[in-house]
């Protein structure tokens, strides 16, 4: 199984789903025990002929160690939403995460996700970025799978000294009219991520940045504005990419 990828979650979030799935593999005896059956969750949904060609456009238009469709994030999807759902006693942020992860299995939107190589991050202090980008469904809007992911973003984020700064703005890509989103996430004066999203009528882009432990916002030396042009501009030709791929 591939490592847990939450494209962009907030700390509170990781932490949540890492517990999740540690109580999943837990020696204690006192825990009830998992059959494989439960842990593999519903089949895997067979890679669709957009999610081939897109794969491959996006392995040719950008620097990635891993290009992965539906099928292949099927184990992790299964296993956060299994560890977010089961959670006793969730709190809102667990909750906002497992509508999310429970969205996808649901409705299972053909998607690629692609993440980049350390050489080719548009932020240099960023632990990773991914670029996901999903084709919508009759059980599943481009407007609802970014609703889901913004979200769990602001959900998980409601101390008092935690921030969103939110912007959005319209524009048009090959004839079609879409949203654009720009995040910057600061929690406890603390950068924890970063994201532009790409909203169409039938196709939603997210490029994701996430950042290690201690990155102080007031000590970060870059623009967020040029980390959100560049980022929107990989988000718009992987949009592209996604329209050509229909």
């Amino acid at each position: 199984m591939t490592t847990s990828a939450v494209l962009l979650r907030t700390s509170a979030l990781l932490m949540a789903a890492g517990l999740g799935l540690a109580a999943c593999s837990s020696d204690d005896k006192s825990q009830p025990e998992t059959t494989d059956t439960e842990l593999s969750g519903p089949p895997a949904p067979e890679t669709t002929p957009e999610e081939t060609a897109l794969a491959q456009t996006l392995e040719s238009d950008f620097e990635v160690t891993t290009v992965e469709t539906l099928h292949d994030q099927w184990p992790d999807i299964v296993a956060m939403s299994s560890a977010l759902s089961n959670t006793d006693e969730p709190d809102q942020c667990q909750e906002a995460g497992a509508s999310q992860y429970n969205l996808i299995l649901d409705a299972e939107p053909a998607n690629v996700r692609a993440s980049f190589t350390e050489d080719a991050l548009v932020d240099e202090q960023a632990t990773g970025e991914t670029l996901t980008v999903f084709y919508a469904n009759d059980e599943a809007s481009a407007d609802q799978l970014q609703q889901a992911h913004e979200d769990t973003d602001t959900a998980c984020i409601t101390e008092d000294d935690s921030e969103v700064d939110h912007e959005e703005s319209s524009d048009e890509i090959d004839g079609q009219s879409v949203e654009i989103h720009t995040w910057q996430i600061v929690v406890s004066g603390q950068l924890t991520g970063r994201v532009v999203d790409v909203v169409g009528e039938d196709i939603y882009v997210r490029y994701a940045s996430a950042y290690p432990p201690q990155v102080m916002i007031d000590e970060v030396d870059d623009d967020v504005a040029d980390f959100n042009e560049e980022a929107t501009d990989r988000a718009v030709t992987a949009f592209e990419d996604a329209a050509a791929a229909q």
